[in-house]
C-alpha cells in the first residue's frame, strides 16, 4: 500500500484507531447475520439449503404453471416449495398450488403450517395467527359449502397472506367454494392475465439486461485500457482520513443500531409484513432510521472538516457536467452487469454446496411489494432508488473510500471500501454481486472525482432489480 508519510504521526494514529474500531464494527455484523441464519435455524440449511432461494424459485415456477400450463413447470414448482419446508410459507403455497393448480389434496400441506417444525422459534401471536389461518383452510376445504359473507372474508384474509402469485388463484378457489362462479371466473382469468403480462414483461426486460451487459464488457473493456491509466492521477483528497472514518463509524453504527430498533420494534408489535399497514410501516420506519443515520453522519463529518478548516465537499459533492456525469453512471450500470451475473453464479454455486449451512435471508422488499398497495410500493421504490443512493454512496464512495484513497493505492481502497459495503448486505450469497458492483461504484469516484454517477449507477440497479423482483415473482 502506498501510504502518505505527510500526514502527522498523531494523525496516523488516530486514523489506525479508527480502522481498529471500524474492523470491530464489521466483524460484529458479519457475526450477527452468520448468527441469525445459521445458529437461530440450523435445521433449514441442513436439510433444504437456502429456503428462501427455493420459495421464490417455487414462485417463479407457479407463475409460469399459472401463465402458460403447456410449459409444465408444475412439479418444479411443487419441488420447490417442498425444499423450502418447514417453514409455513412453504406449507401455505404447497397446499394451495396442489389445491387451486394441480387438483390434488392439499389440506394436508396446509394444516402443517402451525406444527412445532414450522413454528420453531416463533413467538405466541404468530402462532396464534397461524392456528387462525389453519382453521380457514380447513373451513375453505372442508366439505360444507362456504356462505357468501365468509367468501368475503376469507378472500381479504387470503390477499393479507404471504402468497405470491397464487394470490388471485386462491381467492377464485374461496369464491368458487361458497358457489360464487362468475366472480371465480373473472378472478381466476384477470390471475392468468398478471401472470402472463408480468412474465413477458420480465422477459423482455431480461434481454435488455443481456444486450446491455454485452455492451457493458465492451464498455468496461474501454475504460479499463483507456482510463486505467488515469486512475490515481488526480490528486488526493486534502480530507483528513481519520475525520472521514470517523464519520462513516458514526453512521454505520447508527445505521445498524437503528434498524435493529425498528425490527425489534415491529416483533413487538406483532408486526408481520401480512398486517394491514405493516409493510408501509416497516418500509416508512426503514427509511426514517436510514435518513437519521446519514444526519448523524453528516454531522459528524461538517463538524470534525470544518474544525480543520476543510471543505467536506471533496468527497465528491460536485460535478462539472450533471449530464456527462449521469451518463457516466448509465455506462457503470452497464459495466457492471456482466461482472454482477457472473459472480451471482458462483455465489449460486457456493450457497448450494460449501456455503449450504449459511442460507442468505432476502430482502424483505419483494415480498412488501407483492403483498402491498400503492403507499407500500412507494415506499419501497422510494427507499430504495432515492434515499438508498444518496446515503449510502455519500458515506461507502464519499467518505470511507476518500479516507482510504488518501492512504493507499487505488486498488487497495477500492477493493477495501467495496468489500466493507458488500459486508453489510445478505450474507454470504450477496457478498459477490455486491462487491462486483461496489468496485464499480469506487472506480467511477475516481475517475470521475464526483459521487453523482456512482449515485445514479446505484440507482438504476437498484430500480432494475426491483422491476425484476415485481415482475418475476
Amino acid at each position: 500500500m502506498e501510504l502518505d508519510s505527510r500526514e502527522p504521526d498523531t494523525e496516523g494514529r488516530s486514523f489506525r484507531v479508527g480502522l481498529a474500531l471500524l474492523a470491530v464494527l464489521i466483524a460484529a455484523i458479519v457475526g450477527l447475520q452468520l448468527w441469525g441464519t445459521h445458529f437461530r435455524n440450523p435445521g433449514y440449511g441442513a436439510v433444504s439449503g437456502d429456503p428462501d432461494q427455493a420459495l421464490n424459485t417455487g414462485d417463479f415456477s407457479a407463475k409460469i404453471a399459472i401463465a402458460f400450463p403447456e410449459m409444465n413447470t408444475s412439479q418444479r414448482a411443487v419441488f420447490s416449495y417442498q425444499m423450502a419446508l418447514p417453514w409455513p410459507s412453504a406449507y401455505r403455497r404447497l397446499g394451495v398450488f396442489k389445491q387451486a393448480v394441480l387438483r390434488q389434496p392439499g389440506l394436508s400441506s396446509l394444516a402443517k403450517i402451525d406444527s412445532p417444525a414450522a413454528t420453531r422459534d416463533f413467538d405466541k401471536h404468530d402462532i396464534r395467527k397461524l392456528q387462525r389461518e389453519k382453521k380457514m383452510w380447513l373451513r375453505i376445504y372442508g366439505p360444507a359449502k362456504l356462505t357468501p359473507d365468509e367468501a368475503r372474508r376469507y378472500a381479504k384474509d387470503v390477499k393479507a397472506l404471504n402468497l405470491g402469485p397464487l394470490t388471485g388463484i386462491a381467492q377464485a378457489e374461496v369464491y368458487r367454494r361458497a358457489g360464487m362462479d362468475s366472480k371465480a371466473a373473472r378472478i381466476l382469468a384477470e390471475a392468468k392475465s398478471s401472470a402472463r403480462v408480468s412474465l413477458i414483461a420480465a422477459g423482455c426486460l431480461i434481454g435488455l439486461l443481456a444486450v446491455g451487459g454485452i455492451s457493458g464488457f465492451g464498455f468496461a473493456a474501454v475504460f479499463l485500457v483507456k482510463s486505467a491509466p488515469r486512475l490515481g492521477v488526480a490528486p488526493r483528497s486534502q480530507l483528513s482520513p481519520n475525520a472521514l472514518v470517523t464519520a462513516f463509524i458514526v453512521y454505520l453504527a447508527s445505521y445498524i443500531g437503528l434498524s435493529a430498533a425498528v425490527e425489534l420494534l415491529t416483533d413487538a408489535a406483532g408486526y408481520a409484513i401480512a398486517d394491514t399497514w405493516a409493510g408501509a410501516a416497516y418500509m416508512a420506519l426503514l427509511v426514517c432510521s436510514a435518513t437519521a443515520a446519514f444526519a448523524l453522519g453528516l454531522w459528524s463529518l461538517l463538524k470534525r472538516t470544518g474544525q480543520a478548516g476543510q471543505d467536506w465537499r471533496g468527497i465528491g459533492y460536485r460535478s462539472t457536467s450533471v449530464g456527462r456525469d449521469a451518463l457516466w453512471g448509465v455506462g457503470g450500470f452497464l459495466s457492471s452487469l456482466p461482472f454482477v451475473a457472473a459472480a451471482a453464479v458462483i455465489s449460486l454455486v457456493l450457497s448450494n454446496t460449501v456455503l449450504r449451512q449459511f442460507p442468505t435471508p432476502e430482502q424483505p422488499f419483494g415480498e412488501i411489494i407483492s403483498q402491498g398497495g400503492v403507499v407500500e410500493i412507494v415506499l419501497v421504490f422510494f427507499a430504495a432508488v432515492i434515499v438508498a443512493p444518496i446515503v449510502e454512496e455519500t458515506f461507502f464512495r464519499g467518505a470511507l473510500y476518500t479516507a482510504f484513497r488518501g492512504r493507499m493505492g487505488v486498488w487497495p481502497a477500492v477493493f477495501l471500501s467495496s468489500a466493507i459495503f458488500a459486508v453489510i448486505h445478505p450474507l454470504p450469497g450477496g457478498f459477490l454481486p455486491i462487491l462486483a458492483l461496489a468496485c464499480v461504484l469506487a472506480l467511477l469516484r475516481e475517475r470521475t472525482g464526483s459521487l453523482l454517477p456512482c449515485m445514479v449507477c446505484h440507482a438504476v440497479y437498484n430500480t432494475v432489480g426491483l422491476l425484476l423482483v415485481t415482475l418475476a415473482f
